[in-house]
């Protein structure tokens, strides 16, 4: 009933607006219950149960568009709301091809919704988190769970404008994160950690706790590295980090407008390895980030990027299509990942305007196995994670090895203790020479392994 009363209220400040003469308006809307635990040092440290529910509006008037939100749900503070935001576009400066979506075929996603999330409570939640520290100390008495995460989102969300889109899904999310090190006498490991990423309740903390037991161990007794380039394989959860930025932010149409993508006007051109195909397919089922219609209220789709290396499309919204005249691949999206200082500090989702963004970044999996890949490397490094950021615009990549491990002749030798990896994401692109078939989900990214030639590795 909370929802159905929060839609009508939304429809009927629309129609206020309409009846003011207002031809391009929009609300977006949503509402959520979170129940999250947290873990520290293999206790149990944090419990919160939260519900949020809020709704942002933008008005365009004479190419002038402003925005603004409001998280009190009733008719004078929606009214309010969408008042403010008609009189921020009308000192604003111009938005000339500025677009809202049309109405369109939405088709539904499968397994976006589980009852069993929506219905399960803190107890369920610190539960989860107790089996996460259980299985990764059963695994080995010397793993230390430092810190990790469970996650419980159940709710809706919707969208309305002033060309008819009227959409509206409910939606469900489970995530599970643990993060541990290994201590024995004289030493202590650096942090390895997994993830579980779902939109149902079929996650097992047994898994995750298991897996971080199994790569902290892995990590005793590190030895350095000497520099050199050649081969790096790139494990899943390292693709899916700086790799994945790069592509992210030279497929971004709101780049590509502003002259800021590196594959700007590269359409139809060889941009990577033939061996690599990408597509962003918001219709997954059960992918994390998968749903109906983006956030603008545009049917979502599956879109292919990038074609045996070459270019086909970028990811645009409903603006920057129409300034680049192409067709709107429904990637508008308001809680997009990576850092950024503004919606770390204003928030994401009704509190901000969407921006072009992947939904699920699928690298499409190769035919060998991780085993495969590795064998096949004369001298090389395995990098399961590495920290560092990806330089907007040129992908320039400097990383510290987190977790990685010297291969020679076809056989892990020994983990690394320190190095990097230097050189640029977009040249790694076009040196892929073999890609795993051990896919995982990450938050807006479906990825396997990756092998990469002519890598520098800077030794310690």
């Amino acid at each position: 009933m909370e929802w159905t009363y929060m839609r009508d209220l939304v429809g009927k400040t629309v129609k206020m607006l309409e009846k003011k003469g207002i031809t391009s308006a929009e609300a977006f809307f949503t509402m959520s219950d979170t129940t999250e635990v947290g873990i520290r040092n293999s206790e149990i440290l944090t419990q919160n149960n939260l519900r949020d529910s809020g709704v942002g509006f933008r008005v365009e008037v004479d190419n002038r568009v402003g925005f603004a939100c409001t998280n009190e749900i009733n008719d004078k503070s929606l009214n309010m709301t969408a008042e403010k935001a008609l009189s921020i576009a009308r000192v604003s400066a111009e938005v000339p091809h500025f677009a809202l979506p049309q109405p369109g075929d939405i088709l539904p996603v499968k397994k976006g919704y589980d009852s069993r999330v929506a219905e399960m409570t803190g107890d369920d939640a610190v539960d989860m988190a107790h089996r996460l520290i259980a299985a990764s100390k059963g695994y080995d008495s010397r793993v230390i769970a430092k810190s990790g995460r469970v996650v419980l989102i159940s709710g809706w969300r919707g969208v309305l404008n002033t060309l008819g889109v009227d959409c509206e899904e409910q939606e469900t999310k489970a995530v599970l994160y643990l993060g541990g090190v290994g201590e024995q006498p004289g030493e202590v490991t650096g942090s390895c950690f997994d993830y579980a990423f779902s939109r149902t309740a079929d996650i097992s903390p047994e898994k995750v706790g298991q897996t971080v037991g199994e790569r902290v161990v892995k990590m005793f007794n590190p030895q350095p590295l000497h520099s050199f380039t050649g081969t790096v394989i790139f494990g899943p959860e390292a693709c899916s980090y700086q790799i994945v930025d790069a592509l992210i932010d030279a497929l971004k149409g709101e780049n590509v407008m502003a002259g800021r993508s590196i594959w700007e006007g590269k359409t139809g051109k060889k941009v990577a390895s033939e061996q690599l195909t990408i597509t962003d397919d918001a219709l997954r089922e059960n992918g994390f980030s998968s749903r109906s219609f983006d956030d603008e209220g545009c049917p979502s789709r599956c879109t292919n990027v990038i074609e045996k290396g070459v270019l086909t499309q970028y990811l645009q919204n409903a603006t920057t299509a129409a300034y680049l005249n192409m067709e709107n691949t429904g990637n508008a999206c308001r809680s997009p990942g990576g850092f950024d200082m503004v919606r770390n500090i204003i928030g994401s989702g009704y509190r901000t305007a969407p921006e072009p963004y992947p939904s699920n970044l699928v690298i499409h999996p190769g035919t060998s196995s991780r085993e495969t890949l590795i064998s096949e490397v004369e001298k090389g490094v395995l990098t399961e994670s590495m920290a560092g950021f990806t330089q907007a615009g040129s992908g320039l990549i400097s990383a510290q090895l987190s977790q990685a491990f010297f291969i020679k002749d076809g056989e892990i030798q020994h983990a690394v203790k320190g190095g990097m990896v230097s050189g640029v994401a977009f040249d790694w692109l076009n040196n892929v020479s073999g890609i795993g078939n051990d896919t995982m989900q990450f938050g807006n990214a479906v990825v396997p392994s990756l092998r990469v030639e002519d890598v520098t590795v800077v030794g310690t």
